[in-house]
């Protein structure tokens, strides 16, 4: 007797285990008026989309190669822009970094808007992956670090006054 009452329970538990996973073929319209779904996940196998645009957009070159410095000064060039505009694309940076950004976009719209019209974005070393420019506006002359991911995502951003130029003469020696 006990056999016989266990069976009907364990039909009963893997009916109720193979709800979920009919559900998942079900098309989204049919889900919709049971409320039973908080959001519908395109189904990737039936309709594939294209790959993601790469953050930043290359430069056009002859020949189609572009250095990572290159990509660098892309993205710095795209940045000023868009700090002066005072209106960033997220989408362009790390999610958290691309947050940080935006929120203090008061502060760094106007500051940027300040330097005046860019003259000139000058490469001046790269370090653990973060290129170093000289860039000098109408109004300031500014260091800026950039860092890009494997990606193409700016994950590094930073910018301050440019340091002073040495006053001293390099020895022909040295």
């Amino acid at each position: 007797m006990t056999v016989s009452i266990k069976i009907p329970l364990l039909v009963l538990a893997l009916a109720a285990l193979a709800g979920p996973v009919l559900a998942q073929s079900t098309p989204p319209a049919q889900l919709a008026p049971r409320g039973g779904a908080a959001a519908t996940l395109p189904n990737t196998f039936d309709n594939p989309t294209a790959p993601a645009a790469p953050a930043v957009r290359a430069p056009a070159v002859p020949g189609g190669q572009v250095s990572d410095a290159q990509m660098a000064e892309a993205a710095l060039r795209a940045v000023i822009e868009q700090l002066k505009a005072g209106d960033i694309q997220e989408a362009m940076f790390t999610p958290d970094l691309g947050r940080r950004l935006n929120s203090q976009m008061t502060t760094f719209s106007p500051l940027v808007q300040g330097f005046g019209d860019l003259q000139t974005i000058e490469p001046s070393g790269v370090d653990d992956g973060v290129a170093q420019y000289l860039v000098t506006f109408d109004n300031a002359a500014t260091q800026w670090l950039i860092g890009l991911e494997e990606g193409g995502l700016i994950a590094a951003l930073l910018f301050r006054p440019a340091p002073p130029e040495s006053s001293e003469r390099s020895s022909p020696d040295a």
